[in-house]
């Protein structure tokens, strides 16, 4: 498994990404036509600082406009990424970036507008890494590549000749691939120290969720959700992931011995409330949520005891975190998620068949000329989502939030942490604030991250002031 070169910029020094086509060995022995940043496919893993400020240019060499997007930066909209900010081909985006936020995972990739999808599927994405004084100070494996590892795991789906095929056969799925990667290769390996291990997770899939487990069934903690750290280390067997959520674990590799990082249903998993909850959900639907109930192998770990490895015991405390009561005052918006198939040909073209299928959010899809809400600038909020149409990964942008409840159950201790993208099978609600404005002519969005629904119409506009 290749390691993204690190681009780090700790130091301030500027920050170059540019897209361009390339050939990359995604398949062993054939060379397949990808997108990349400063690269054939995917990007340089981005090191900044908490209250840096980080001078960045987007250039775009291909031959269609693309925006991109800063998934999990806390920034002003004019900086946001949005589909409002397509750069032009022969074009470059140069501009200062501001960060201020706590340490967390999070990651960088396309938002036009109708072809987040097909973009992203190409190979454009890479990973954004931010520190501060409390990352700093604790005793975790920092060592970027070797005890330190972003993981970014796609699925992928290729024809006969071994090019990407962008084709789709279930519009309300979205793009299921059949091949697994890590950090863009099929049947990816990975030595490890003989000791902890962090794996900084992103599922950079266009619409599959993963249920990640090792084979041997080993417990892990898990450190981190989308927006930095949570309070204390959680030991976990298993973690859901929907796209474009990241995780951070830290596996111990003290024992010696291999293990394979796998997703699917855990042939020894627990019985618990929980899980026969989950179950009847999927009952109802008749099928796991954007191919959780498939089995892959993603990522065998083997142990070199030749590397420098950690072996403390993880601290007790990582973060603190303050979880404010809901109050009767906070304003409440409800956003109810929808899917509905039109049957009209030849719009857009992008799926199978050619069939449209018209998603939207609170009865409206998405519509560039139109702002469907507006935010007050630090005002706390109660945000309650619902989805009657099958399970939604919800994003917001700009900030990130504390999930109260999911399915009217309260939040999990391994998701208490902040987040900015969260699993909706029925219901979830959120606590939100925003600290950065946000205008008419570049607003934030809240959408489905799965990317062919947010093609399709599944996000909103809004801004904050």
């Amino acid at each position: 498994m290749p390691i993204p070169p690190l681009l780090d910029s700790t130091d301030e020094r500027p920050i170059e990404l540019t897209m361009g086509r390339g050939q990359v060995e995604l398949l062993p022995g054939i060379m397949t036509p990808t997108t990349g940043f400063n690269g054939p496919n995917l990007g340089p893993t981005v090191r900044v600082r908490d209250g840096q400020n980080i001078p960045i240019t987007y250039r775009n060499t291909l031959s269609e406009a693309v925006a991109i997007h800063g998934h999990g930066l806390h920034v002003p909209g004019e900086l946001d990424g949005g589909p409002q900010r397509a750069i032009e081909p022969d074009s470059s985006w140069s501009f200062e970036l501001p960060i201020r936020q706590q340490a967390s995972t999070s990651w960088y990739h396309p938002h036009t507008h109708h072809k987040t999808g097909p973009q992203t599927f190409k190979g454009l994405a890479g990973m954004i890494i931010i520190d501060d004084e409390n990352s700093d100070a604790l005793p975790l494996p920092k060592t970027y590549g070797v005890d330190d590892i972003p993981v970014i795991i796609q699925d992928r789906k290729f024809d006969d000749q071994g090019r990407l095929d962008y084709s789709i056969e279930d519009v309300e799925d979205g793009m299921l691939g059949d091949t697994i990667t890590a950090n863009g290769i099929a049947n990816a390996t990975h030595r490890v120290p003989a000791g902890l291990v962090r794996l900084r997770l992103l599922n950079g899939a266009n619409a599959r969720y993963f249920r990640f487990h090792f084979s041997d069934n080993r417990e892990f903690l898990k450190i981190a959700t989308d927006g930095g750290f949570l309070e204390e280390p959680v030991p976990i067997r298993e973690l859901v992931m929907s796209p474009g959520e990241r995780n951070e674990v830290v596996v111990d590799f003290s024992d010696g011995n291999p293990a394979m990082l796998v997703s699917g249903p855990r042939a020894q998993a627990v019985n618990d409330e929980r899980r026969r909850d989950e179950g009847e959900r999927d009952r109802r639907r008749n099928r796991e949520p954007g191919g959780l109930g498939d089995m892959f192998e993603v990522l065998q770990f083997t142990v070199d005891p030749g590397f420098p490895a950690i072996r403390e015991s993880l601290p007790r405390q990582l973060n603190s975190i303050n979880r404010p009561t809901a109050q009767r005052n906070w304003p409440v918006r409800r956003f109810d998620l929808f899917m509905r198939d039109n049957r009209r040909r030849g719009v857009l073209g992008a799926f199978q068949n050619n069939i449209e299928m018209s998603m939207g959010i609170n009865r409206q899809s998405m519509d560039m000329r139109v702002i469907n809400e507006q935010v007050r600038l630090g005002e706390r909020e109660r945000w309650i989502i619902n989805s009657f149409d099958g399970s939604h990964p919800f994003h917001v942008h700009g900030c990130s939030f504390l999930v109260v409840s999911q399915n009217e159950r309260p939040v999990a201790a391994e998701d208490a942490g902040w987040k900015d993208t969260v699993r909706v099978d029925d219901s979830a609600e959120l606590i939100v604030r925003f600290d950065h404005k946000a205008t008419d002519e570049f607003p934030y969005m809240y959408h489905c991250h799965i990317l062919e629904h947010e093609d399709r119409g599944m996000m909103g506009q809004f801004t904050v002031s």
